[in-house]
C-alpha cells in the first residue's frame, strides 16, 4: 500500500505547481510562492503526507512493511 503515498506525493507536486501558476505571488516578494521550484517539493511533501495518512485509514490494524519485524 504504498502506492498512496506516492499517488498523494504525485498529487501533491501537481497541486503545488497549480497553486503557484493559478494563485501565487503576483508581486514577486513571497519567498514561498513566488517561485515554482519552491511549491513542487512543498506540495510533494504534503500530498506524501496525506497519502501516508489516508493509507493508516485504509488499513489501520497492519503492520507498516517498513517496521514489521523480520521473520526469525
Amino acid at each position: 500500500m504504498k502506492f498512496l503515498a506516492w499517488i498523494g506525493t504525485g498529487l501533491g507536486a501537481v497541486g503545488g505547481y497549480l497553486y503557484w501558476k493559478e494563485i501565487g505571488c503576483i508581486t514577486g516578494t513571497c519567498p514561498l510562492k513566488s517561485q515554482w521550484q519552491t511549491m513542487i517539493p512543498i506540495g510533494a511533501y504534503f500530498g506524501f503526507v496525506i497519502g501516508d495518512v489516508v493509507k493508516g485509514f485504509v488499513m489501520p490494524g497492519k503492520k507498516s512493511e517498513d517496521t514489521a519485524e523480520p521473520d526469525k
